[in-house]
């Protein structure tokens, strides 16, 4: 009898240390959203700042992961100037608002720039973060994005997309077969030769923003990437299992 009662305590201190892990591994999943706005109008037009980005809170990894999501944010203001914090960042892109308003006075409309990151896929190895961007400083029409942060779920390190596309030969040879049909470009006629396309002497490439949404991996083009504006994004779509041994699971 008194083997039996060892045998139950056993048992329920394994289930004790499982659920214990289990609650670890909720813990290490958490994550908060946090929000950054900042905004200057000059009479009735005005320039705004909007961001919102996923936090990892309460890990060692947390700070890794946090410190390339910020990076990321801030490179959408960056053009002939580095930034470290997103105060600075808003500032001259405001402050460059007013400026043009009191060159340009009766230039219509206002400025933004909205950016919003959000985590779009989590496996026992990987987490993948979409970030999806919306810009506008005068000009002909906005300009938008669409990008793709991958990391290693255990370290928090970034990962490059030479670590994310692990067979970059098949991979291009099926994303080439994908964009066609998403063209409907004519059999026999080569990418080169259809006029849409903006190719490089080395021919059809990968697109930056490669990620995964739920079970699937996402390529897309964004504007001006491989064509013109009016092409628009070009957005292809690989469900796992279909690219299983090409890409990171």
């Amino acid at each position: 009898m008194k083997y039996l009662i060892v045998i139950a305590a056993l048992l329920c201190f394994a289930c004790d240390k499982s659920e214990t892990a289990e609650e670890q591994i909720v813990e290490e999943l958490s994550f908060s959203t946090k929000t950054f706005s900042s905004e200057r109008c000059v009479d009735d037009n005005c320039a705004k700042v909007e961001l919102s980005w996923p936090v990892a809170e309460n890990v060692p990894e947390a700070s890794l992961l946090n410190e390339e999501i910020g990076s990321q944010l801030l490179a959408y203001f960056q053009q002939d100037k580095t930034y470290t914090n997103l105060d600075s960042a808003a500032k001259d892109f405001l402050d460059s608002f007013e400026e043009f308003k009191t060159d340009f006075p009766d230039a219509p409309g206002g400025w933004s720039i909205e950016v919003k990151a959000e985590k779009s896929y989590e496996s026992d190895s990987t987490l993948s973060f979409k970030f999806s961007e919306y810009n506008f400083s005068g000009g002909a029409h906005p300009n938008s994005s669409v990008y793709y942060m991958n990391f290693d779920k255990a370290s928090g390190e970034y990962l490059s997309i030479d670590r994310v596309i692990l067979d970059q030969e098949k991979m291009l040879e099926i994303a080439e077969i994908a964009f066609r049909k998403y063209h409907e470009v004519e059999e026999g006629v080569e990418l080169k030769d259809d006029g849409r396309f903006f190719l490089p002497e080395t021919g059809f490439f990968l697109p930056n923003a490669i990620g995964y949404e739920s079970d699937t991996l996402h390529l897309t083009y964004i504007p001006y990437e491989i064509g013109p504006y009016v092409l628009g994004y070009t957005e292809l779509e690989f469900p796992m299992q279909e690219v299983k041994g090409l890409v990171r699971r």
